[in-house]
């Protein structure tokens, strides 16, 4: 099964975590170095095409693969741990066929309708880009059993990697398509169409190098020592669907819920707010743009959410559910050290980091981000508690959890926004009630379903501690530094010094605290240090105990 090529061991959650976030850091620049290019390329009219495409084909996506990934990783790695080589086999050749089936129905709807897509889409002029991205939904579909199987054995390395040889190859031949077109005098369609070209091409990459890297690594086939009985397709089949489908719903509701918000908010605002169209459209905008700061975070916690589900997998079927609790807190423990400073540094800078990214954005941005920081944490926290029941095997009790937040926003939301004295400003309290029903309920499902409730004072204390006093700081040194340059206003790129200076300054202040009172506090210590990718002698150069 795994290697006797070295019979691999794969990485505990913290190193597969610490692995994929290095992952996600390196995907985001080189995603920034394709869109912002690209969207100069394309044009607002161009781009918006794309954007269309690409919503259409994670649709399919979202169907295809936002349950079934992780469905295989749980149970391959509750096999795994138990040495049922040939259960493995049988998950995994199940779940590439299921895989494969779904994505080419969905690659075939692309391929034959295009067109009708594209017309019930209102975008007529996506038809070429849709028919050009078909081929991705099979490719993606695929590496994605791949990476589920890599997973299940908490191996986070191959598909990391992979993500970082899709994300390189879409840039490279992505947007050398779409600068060649371009120069040669190709419609805006066509312009479009080749830089989709690049995801099709990325995608075909990150396929084969999962399958050359996961054969290579591992006995995919178990040896003739393997002795345990595998079940039959259709128990593994129906344990896939059992899992998967649950999360897909849960991953379908949360965007439902996102669409609701902009729908209610932009209606609330036009009606009983009593702004006109342009004026609720400004707002909406300025909200999206904080938004787009708010979700940054989030990015940061899907390594950790990926690592535990076959952590706490393997560990409630091998050592035990109080394992299993120990493995799901510890997760949470780390999670809020990494990004409850971002969301309270979001929240006290929420202005001049409005100022400074958006420098256009109507006034109302600051303090929208002010609200959306102090919800951020809460997001986050629902997001590992969504991912840490399902690996438990309370795959569907998220649904309802999710559900009652859908609720709860659609209501507060709702009411505060249609208050012409809250207006804008409703709309992210809306998201607190939200992320707050869900994480509440979630930690009450927790404390039913697992060996024990959650220890929310060690999950907080010290790294609330840490991050207030962080908060404080960076706010101190934002406000002293910004006063003293009042009189500046030397701009750069539409941003004045006396903004841009003062908030670099305090980032940089916040980070340097955070960290020193994290190590002096104790926040992380050598044991945590421990549990990820030379982790010991970073603790050793920063006089980690």
């Amino acid at each position: 099964m795994a290697e006797e090529k070295g019979k691999s061991k794969g990485q505990n959650f913290l190193q597969g975590a610490a692995i994929y976030t290095v992952g996600i850091v390196l995907v985001k620049i080189l995603g920034a170095v394709y869109k912002i290019p690209l969207g100069n390329i394309l044009t607002d009219e161009g781009f918006g095409v794309f954007d269309v495409t690409y919503k259409i084909y994670n649709f399919f996506l979202t169907i295809a693969t936002a349950g079934l990934p992780v469905a295989m990783s749980r149970l391959i790695s509750e096999a795994d741990s138990l040495d049922r080589e040939n259960q493995v086999y049988r998950i995994f050749k199940v779940g590439t066929a299921t895989f494969m089936g779904l994505g080419a129905i969905g690659t075939v709807i692309m391929m034959l309708f295009p067109a009708e897509i594209a017309a019930y889409m209102s975008n007529v002029k996506t038809t070429r880009s849709i028919f050009v991205m078909a081929p991705s939904v099979v490719l993606v579909c695929v590496a994605a059993a791949y990476r589920g199987y890599a997973q299940g054995h908490s191996d986070m390395i191959p598909s990391t990697v992979s993500q970082v040889v899709e994300t390189g190859v879409k840039v490279v031949v992505g947007l050398g398509a779409a600068i060649w077109l371009y120069k040669h005098d190709y419609s805006m369609e066509i312009c479009v169409a080749g830089a989709i070209l690049g995801t099709t091409v990325s995608s075909l990459a990150a396929m084969l190098y999962m399958m050359v890297k996961v054969h290579r690594k591992y006995d995919v086939r178990p040896g003739p020592e393997a002795t345990d009985k595998p079940p039959s397709n259709r128990w593994v089949l129906s344990n896939l669907l059992r899992i998967g489908i649950p999360i897909t719903l849960c991953t379908s509701i949360i965007s439902v819920i996102q669409l609701m918000d902009a729908g209610i908010t932009l209606a609330r605002l036009r009606g009983a707010a009593g702004y006109g169209e342009q004026a609720a459209g400004i707002l909406y905008g300025v909200y999206s743009e904080a938004m787009t700061v708010y979700n940054v975070p989030a990015a940061f916690v899907i390594p950790f959410m990926n690592s535990v589900v076959p952590a706490v997998s393997a560990a409630r079927m091998k050592q035990g559910p109080a394992a299993a609790a120990d493995i799901a807190e510890g997760a949470m423990r780390m999670s809020t050290l990494l990004c409850l400073p971002m969301a309270i540094g979001m929240a006290v800078l929420a202005e001049p980091c409005m100022k400074v990214l958006y420098p256009q954005a109507a006034s109302q941005g600051g303090l929208l981000l002010f609200e959306l920081g102090i919800t951020c944490y809460v997001m986050t926290m629902s997001l590992m508690t969504n991912s840490i029941l399902p690996a438990n095997g309370n795959e569907r009790l998220p649904l309802i959890s999710i559900t009652l937040g859908g609720v709860a926003k659609a209501v507060v939301t709702f009411v505060l926004v249609g208050n012409p004295a809250v207006n804008i400003y409703g709309a992210p309290l809306g998201t607190l009630s939200c992320y707050l029903v869900m994480v509440s309920c979630n930690l009450i499902f927790m404390s039913r379903h697992m060996a024990r409730p959650m220890r929310i004072g060690k999950i907080l204390g010290r790294s609330g501690l840490c991050a207030i006093i962080m908060g404080i700081a960076a706010w101190s040194v934002w406000d002293l530094l910004h006063n003293m340059m009042s009189g500046v206003l030397t701009t750069i790129g539409g941003r004045e010094l006396n903004v841009i200076l003062p908030f670099l300054a305090a980032v940089g202040t916040g980070v340097v605290v955070y960290c020193v009172l994290a190590i002096a506090l104790r926040a992380i210590t050598l044991e945590d240090m421990k549990l990820f990718p030379k982790g010991e002698k970073i603790a050793k150069v920063l006089h980690i105990r």
